[in-house]
């Protein structure tokens, strides 16, 4: 009688574990060690990779260092190099002579390898002529380019009561009378528009108009565009006077 009993309990635990083992090894069930975990994402289409929400946008990254900076919108061929102007200089294959300048006072910038050259007065083509020269003693045919990125050699000034934003102003592209006053800030509420004067060196600048001559012009007269010589082209150094 005893024996029987023991080996119906024998039964009844060999089918617990049964029972056990058969739950857990159902998918998503706690503690099954064969469940696998969740993938991530797969991406549908090369063209549109699937992002990680902790990886950095790349439309949000910054250019990566040493990016070549804008250039100013002069004519490389016309364009008259002074003081203070800021250059870049590189080198096709051969980037020791490569660099950022700012051409002294003095006129002059100093190249790595080649040393002093002369910038003030020549335009940048010009300019790429001397450093190919200067160059010949370490390259066969160098061919460097020189662009600008920076203008301060050459200025307008504003002054009198009647102008927006009065003082000086950098000249990089040429600019007539009107587009300079616009770039200045327009004019005051109370300024003078009848009068408007152009200093050139230090002597009033003349408008003539057939056999009319005037030292001051009106603001109707240059916005008509029946008047050409109202709107002159603006030379570095001028200064233009609305009171």
């Amino acid at each position: 009688m005893r024996r029987s009993i023991l080996f119906k309990s024998a039964i009844v635990v060999a089918e617990a574990v049964f029972l056990s083992a058969a739950v857990c090894a159902q998918p998503g069930v706690p503690g099954n060690s064969s469940a696998q975990d969740p993938k991530p994402p797969v991406s549908l289409s090369p063209a549109m990779p699937v992002v990680p929400s902790n990886s950095v946008d790349p439309a949000k990254m910054a250019e990566p260092a040493g990016a070549k900076p804008a250039t100013a919108p002069v004519d490389v061929a016309s364009f008259v190099l002074g003081a203070e102007d800021q250059i870049t200089i590189s080198m096709w294959d051969d980037q020791r002579f490569n660099g950022n300048f700012t051409i002294r006072p003095d006129g002059m910038i100093s190249l790595p390898l080649i040393g002093e050259i002369k910038a003030m007065g020549l335009t940048p083509m010009q300019l790429q002529d001397a450093v190919n020269k200067a160059a010949l003693g370490w390259m066969t045919t160098p061919q460097s380019t020189v662009n600008v990125v920076g203008v301060h050699s050459k200025h307008l000034y504003f002054d009198g009561e009647g102008i927006g934003k009065p003082g000086p102003m950098d000249l990089v592209i040429p600019l007539h009378l009107l587009d300079a006053i616009s770039s200045a800030g327009g004019f005051k509420d109370f300024a003078d528009k009848k009068h408007i004067r152009i200093l050139r060196g230090g002597k009033n600048y003349v408008f003539v108009n057939g056999n009319k001559k005037s030292i001051s012009v009106s603001y109707s007269d240059i916005t008509s565009g029946k008047h050409p010589e109202a709107n002159p082209l603006l030379l570095d150094g001028d200064h233009v006077i609305v009171n």
